[in-house]
This record gives structure tokens, sequence and C-alpha cells, in this order.
């Protein structure tokens, strides 16, 4: 089944109520599309920031970037930081799983995403000017 995070749906599953438990911190995730080595930015790529729970699968966020190739604030959950940091081990975070689709040349690539208590994460997303040339999938 497929979730929208903030609907009421979802909150009244189990699977909200132990994801939330686990992830009480909030970290922020800027999106950042370009191609041609960060010089030509992208306007109108969409992308789609979810989480699969075994056959479940919820949507954390859905949005398009602007003219600057941006969405910027994205706020999700993640692990909160409650300890003093020792060693690596000490670093917790939260994955997701982000999809973007660049349909003017039906392109599409999929990341893995960690987010970080109170520590905002830049994702770049890079489409090889070749593809936008030839609109070749991304294989």
């Amino acid at each position: 089944m497929e979730y929208i995070y903030d609907s009421e749906e979802f909150r009244n599953t189990g699977i909200y109520k132990n994801f939330i438990n686990m992830n009480t911190g909030s970290g922020i995730l800027k999106i950042d599309a370009y191609t041609a080595s960060g010089a030509y930015p992208l306007d109108g790529v969409s992308a789609k920031i979810y989480k699969d729970f075994g056959s479940d699968k919820v949507i954390f966020f859905e949005g398009v970037t602007n003219s600057s190739g941006i969405i910027d604030n994205i706020i999700l959950p993640t692990k909160k930081l409650e300890k003093e940091i020792n060693e690596a081990s000490d670093i917790d975070f939260t994955t997701y799983d982000l999809e973007v689709r660049y349909d003017k040349y039906n392109l599409e690539k999929v990341y893995d995403v960690s987010i970080f208590d109170n520590i905002k994460v830049i994702q770049p997303i890079t489409f090889p000017v070749s593809e936008l040339m030839d609109g070749d999938n991304n294989e």
C-alpha cells in the first residue's frame, strides 16, 4: 500500500507509530539539480522522497525544482542525536530514497539520501549534457 506521510490514514498505522518513535529528530534536505558541471541549473525536475516498509511505501515529499534547479528546506524526520559523538558509530541518521525525473528528456535517477538531526544535507542531482542532448534514458 502507498501512504502519504502527513495523511490521517498513515498516522493510524503501526508503521507510523514505530517510525516516529525511532525518528524524533529532524533534518533538512536541499536538492540541487544541474548539468554542465553546475553551470546550468535544471528547472522542472520532479522529486519524490519515500521509504519502503516491506510492501508499504510512504511518500514524505513531492516537489519540482525551480528556475535555479533547487528545492530547499525539505524537513524530514530522523534519529535524534542524543549523546556525545566520540566515534563514527555514534552518528545516527535515517536514509530515504530520492527519485528524480526530468520528463523533458525522459530521464530518471534514484539516490539514497541520509538525513541527520539538525543538519542541512545538500543532494546534487546531475544529468550529463550528453544525456540531455541525446535524450537517452539513464541506465
